[in-house]
């Protein structure tokens, strides 16, 4: 009964194709190619991620995401970085098509070709912004929020949130003041913005200098491989954002797509009436809502 009236308030998606939401005017890398090149481009456009095409061409041969720059900072060629089994999709593919291939892959960009060659891509974001938040939509957020809330205190070392973001496999993280009180979020584009990739031949880190239970002195160096990304032993809170766009956990799913759209963000905390956190709203989860109406 209550995905047929989710059918009935959005009809239009069954005829929804690529080109109609994907976006034309592509960001892309080259290969050959260097990591520093596609950082560069990440940090001006903002982007997570790029498709890689053989230079001088636009075959398509991979997409490389700011997760696979941090995965493998020892690595400096593009090639050697980049996903080259990632999926496609060509302008004529369903919208459907799209998201189950965006939620099963756990991918975020998916490059549109044609025979091979790039001309365009397709993003969370494009169907968001495009599809979602011009969708009648009006399921509540926290029927799609994920209640299991990252979290982080504001005086933690980043090389130490940086590993608890790795091992919690999130991409934000919500910070808190000693209170408890929510005072802002940094996510895994702000580590990128700040690290730096280092080579050294020792491998072993600087142990604490004291053994209290809350010292949380600890190398700056966290180590990936053979290389090592190198983060400032500053706290959270000198590089999380204070602007703390949140959105209540009643707000209908197209009014919260808009306001990620205002806001330029991909997640948001959702409160309840009283301020209280609930959980973290992501754009890929709104999207699986798009995919049920189908």
């Amino acid at each position: 009964m209550y995905m047929q009236h989710l059918k009935t308030r959005f009809p239009t998606l069954q005829r929804l194709l690529v080109k109609d939401l994907m976006s034309k005017d592509v960001i892309y890398a080259e290969v050959p190619g260097g990591r520093d090149e596609v950082l560069s481009i990440m940090r001006s456009k903002k982007v997570t991620g790029l498709p890689v095409v053989k230079k001088g061409t636009r075959k398509v041969v991979g997409v490389v995401t700011r997760r696979d720059l941090m995965k493998k900072p020892d690595e400096e060629q593009v090639a050697l970085i980049m996903s080259r089994d990632h999926p496609t999709v060509e302008p004529s593919d369903t919208i459907s098509k799209v998201i189950k291939l965006i939620t099963e892959r756990k991918v975020r960009l998916l490059p549109v070709t044609v025979n091979g060659e790039l001309i365009g891509v397709i993003t969370v974001s494009d169907l968001v912004y495009k599809a979602l938040a011009n969708s009648n939509l009006t399921t509540p957020v926290k029927e799609y929020m994920d209640r299991r809330i990252p979290t982080i205190w504001e005086k933690t070392p980043l090389p130490v949130a940086y590993s608890i973001m790795n091992w919690a496999g999130t991409q934000v993280l919500v910070v808190l003041d000693d209170n408890s009180k929510m005072v802002g979020i940094v996510t895994e584009h702000d580590f990128l913005n700040l690290g730096e990739v280092v080579y050294k031949q020792r491998t072993s880190s600087t142990k604490p200098s004291s053994e209290e239970e809350w010292d949380w002195s600890v190398s700056t160096i966290i180590y990936i491989g053979k290389g090592q990304l190198s983060l400032p032993p500053k706290p959270v809170s000198e590089i999380m954002s204070k602007q703390l766009i949140t959105v209540p956990d009643f707000l209908p799913l197209n009014e919260c797509a808009k306001k990620l759209q205002r806001y330029d963000v991909n997640q948001a905390p959702v409160v309840n009436a009283k301020g209280e956190l609930m959980g973290v709203i992501y754009d890929v989860q709104m999207i699986k809502a798009l995919l049920e109406t189908s």
